[in-house]
């Protein structure tokens, strides 16, 4: 459901800085090892989504490339042990390639976050939706009226 578009703005925040945006990939990368892999496997396949091929071997020195190409790509399914089997600091490359491509893509998984039992008491998941609603406030209040 869209939110109502009012002429009142909001507070205005600085925009993202890289400094947010490596919290945003930390958080992530935290998160990642805590969750069961078949949350795994939907993350990975929403963040990899925006991405190419070419792309996909530019990171973490193809890794997620090979994943693709294991995976029932056409579908946007990776495949559990796969999704297991990375460590952390591969999700921390990937988030912040991902940021550079496509913001709304690491906002959109703040909502997979919040509907996650697995991960409904973590501290990190509720630090990485407090991060990740503040950036979008800030690029909302930035944006040109209309634009909503």
């Amino acid at each position: 459901m869209q939110p109502k578009h009012t002429d009142v703005q909001p507070t205005t925040l600085p925009p993202a800085s890289g400094e947010d945006e490596q919290q945003v990939a930390q958080l992530v990368g935290a998160l990642y090892a805590e969750m069961p892999a078949s949350e795994q496997s939907r993350l990975l396949a929403r963040m990899l989504k925006p991405l190419g091929l070419l792309s996909l071997a530019a990171v973490a020195n193809g890794t997620f490339a090979r994943l693709w190409y294991r995976g029932e790509h056409d579908s946007g399914h990776i495949r559990l042990e796969d999704a297991h089997d990375l460590p952390s600091s591969d999700i921390v490359t990937l988030v912040e390639f991902v940021q550079q491509v496509s913001a709304e893509t690491i906002e959109g998984v703040a909502g997979s976050l919040c509907s996650s039992p697995a991960l409904a008491g973590s501290a990190a998941a509720a630090m990485l939706v407090r991060v990740l609603l503040r950036r979008l406030q800030a690029r909302r209040a930035t944006a040109p009226a209309g634009a909503h």
